[in-house]
């Protein structure tokens, strides 16, 4: 092989080395980038801020025969409020309370859609005269549960009892009796005395009469509350 062969071929061997490298380079930079683009997606994708309570839009969860409807970017109440006390209020009653407090906190953090825990927190605000944040914590177990009717009764308690607003709770007390017409005696017994405290013994007497109808469990009772109205 003479000289100028020689030089031919080593320089034909550089060109296909340096044109590896370059395809090396490039295919070494795309693999980068949509690996970038796709941790960037994920991250967006499962961020959450704050006290907000996230459950995927195609996820449901049964509770008590309830299920759970998915609800997306709903803020919870801070469960973390600390309890109020009159002055009248022990110390036994503030430790027993408090106790309960701390268990309700520990469930909640557990589990962000705990209905029992929700539900005795707003027990618990009532009970030491925390009413609007009762008020809070019920409502949001409507979101959570919509078909469950405890936590509508308890407002209609709540608001017609607590906060003088009869209004309001005949509004709760209606919605709890519409989701579940026979599930207790006392939603319909609770939602006439609120109409009989207003002298409205028409539809005091309606409402005992619709329990009886639906037969609801205890509706004897009704009919004896009824013959009571004179």
């Amino acid at each position: 092989m003479n000289t100028i062969t020689r030089n031919i071929v080593i320089g034909v061997i550089i060109l296909v080395i340096i044109a590896l490298l370059g395809y090396m380079v490039v295919q070494e930079r795309n693999t980068t980038q949509v690996a970038t683009s796709t941790a960037t997606s994920t991250n967006q994708s499962s961020t959450s801020t704050g006290s907000v309570v996230t459950i995927s839009p195609t996820s449901t969860t049964q509770v008590g025969g309830y299920t759970i409807r998915p609800i997306t970017g709903s803020a919870a109440p801070n469960y973390k409020t600390p309890l109020t006390y009159s002055a009248n209020v022990s110390t036994d009653e503030k430790a027993q309370d408090e106790s309960q407090f701390a268990a309700v906190q520990t469930a909640i953090a557990s589990n962000p859609a705990s209905y029992p825990a929700w539900i005795e927190l707003g027990i618990l605000r009532e009970s030491t005269g925390d009413y609007q944040g009762a008020a809070a914590d019920w409502k949001y177990v409507t979101e959570l549960y919509p078909k469950d009717p405890t936590a509508f009764a308890n407002l209609g308690n709540l608001y017609a009892n607590d906060l003088h607003q009869p209004q309001q709770g005949i509004t709760y007390y209606k919605q709890a009796i519409k989701i579940d017409p026979t599930h207790e005696e006392t939603f319909y017994d609770n939602l006439a005395q609120i109409y009989l405290a207003q002298g409205d013994k028409t539809d005091a007497k309606a409402i005992l009469r619709q329990g009886i109808t639906a037969q609801v469990v205890g509706y004897q009772n009704l009919q004896t509350e009824l013959n009571s109205i004179q």
